[in-house]
C-alpha cells in the first residue's frame, strides 16, 4: 500500500513539474499546439512536428546563453536565410544541442543494465547532432545543385536575348516566366533589388546568395553588359562550356548506375532463359509422348 502511494505521489509530482516547466518557458498546452499544427497543415505553411515546436521554443529561451564565433555565426545566418529556416544561428545551434542531449539522455538507464547499448545510444546522439546541425547546409547544397542544373538554359536565354536587347533587367524578367522554383525565387529577389537599388550590387548579391562558380561566370557577363560591353561572344563561349560541363555531369551520373542496370539486365536475361526452358520442356514432354 505504501509503495502504491509513493508511486501515485511521484506521478502527480512529475505532472506538476511538467506543467510548471511549460509555464516557465511559455510553452502552449498540448491541445493548443495540436490545433496550431492542424491549422498550419491545412494551409500548407508548415510540416513541423509537435516535438520540434516544443524544442524550438525551449531552444529560443536558452539561445541567449550561447555565444558563437562571429565568422561562423555570419556563415550560419546566411545558410539559414538561403535554406528558408526562420531561426537565429544561436537558436538553431541550441536546438541541435538539445536534440542530441535528448537522445543521449536515453542512454542513462542502459548504462546501468547494458553498458554496450548505452555506448551505442551515445554514438547515435553524436550522429543526431551532426544530422541536425548540418541539415541547413545540406539543403543549401541541394538547392545549389538544382539551380546549377538550370544555369545552361539560363545562359542560352541570355545569349539569345542579347542579340536584340541589352537590357539586363528585361532579360532576367523574361526568363523568370520559364524558370524553375529555386532559380525563380532568386530571380524575384534580384529583380526587386535591381528595381530599388544599384544593378551591379543586386547581381553581386545574387551571386553571393547562390555561391556557384557557374553563376559567377553568368553574373560577370551581365555586369559587362551593364557597363556597355558586347558580351554576345562571351555568352556563346560560356554556353558551349556549360554544355560540356552538363554532358560530363550526365556521364558521371550514368557511370554511377551500372550496378542498377546490371540488376535489371540479369532479370531480363533470367526471363529470356525461362522462356527457352519452358519451350524446350514442352517440346521434350511432347517427344516423350511419341515414344510411349
Amino acid at each position: 500500500m505504501t509503495g502504491l502511494l509513493i508511486l501515485i505521489a511521484a506521478v502527480f509530482t512529475g505532472i506538476g513539474c511538467y506543467h510548471l516547466s511549460c509555464a516557465f518557458v511559455d510553452v502552449p498546452t498540448a491541445q493548443t499546439s495540436r490545433m496550431m499544427m492542424l491549422a498550419k497543415k491545412q494551409t500548407g505553411t508548415s510540416k513541423e512536428k509537435l516535438f520540434d515546436v516544443y524544442l524550438t521554443k525551449i531552444a529560443g529561451k536558452l539561445s541567449p546563453f550561447l555565444k558563437l564565433d562571429p565568422i561562423k555565426r555570419s556563415r550560419l545566418a546566411l545558410t539559414l536565410n538561403i535554406s528558408g529556416i526562420p531561426l537565429t544561428p544561436e537558436c538553431y545551434t541550441m536546438k541541435a544541442f538539445l536534440t542530441a542531449f535528448a537522445t543521449g539522455f536515453l542512454s542513462i538507464p542502459f548504462f546501468m543494465i547494458m553498458p554496450l547499448m548505452g555506448l551505442l545510444i551515445m554514438g547515435l546522439a553524436v550522429m543526431v547532432w551532426f544530422s541536425t546541425y548540418y541539415k541547413a547546409f545540406d539543403l543549401v547544397k541541394k538547392r545549389r545543385k538544382l539551380i546549377e542544373a538550370e544555369l545552361p538554359r539560363f545562359a542560352v536565354s541570355i545569349q539569345q536575348g542579347l542579340a536584340t536587347d541589352r537590357d539586363v533587367l528585361k532579360l532576367l524578367t523574361s526568363y523568370r516566366r520559364i524558370a524553375g522554383p529555386h532559380l525563380g525565387q532568386e530571380l524575384d529577389t534580384t529583380v526587386a533589388d535591381m528595381r530599388t537599388g544599384n544593378y551591379e550590387n543586386a547581381l553581386l548579391h545574387f551571386q553571393n546568395r547562390v555561391g556557384s562558380t557557374m553563376l559567377s561566370d553568368i553574373v560577370r557577363g551581365l555586369i559587362g553588359t551593364l557597363r556597355g560591353d558586347d558580351q554576345q561572344m562571351y555568352f556563346k563561349m560560356l554556353v558551349f562550356d556549360m554544355r560540356q560541363i552538363e554532358q560530363n555531369n550526365l556521364k558521371k551520373e550514368a557511370g554511377k548506375r551500372p550496378k542498377q542496370m546490371q540488376k535489371y539486365s540479369m532479370m531480363m536475361l533470367f526471363c529470356i532463359l525461362l522462356i527457352y526452358v519452358v519451350v524446350l520442356s514442352v517440346e521434350v514432354v511432347g517427344s516423350l509422348g511419341a515414344f510411349f
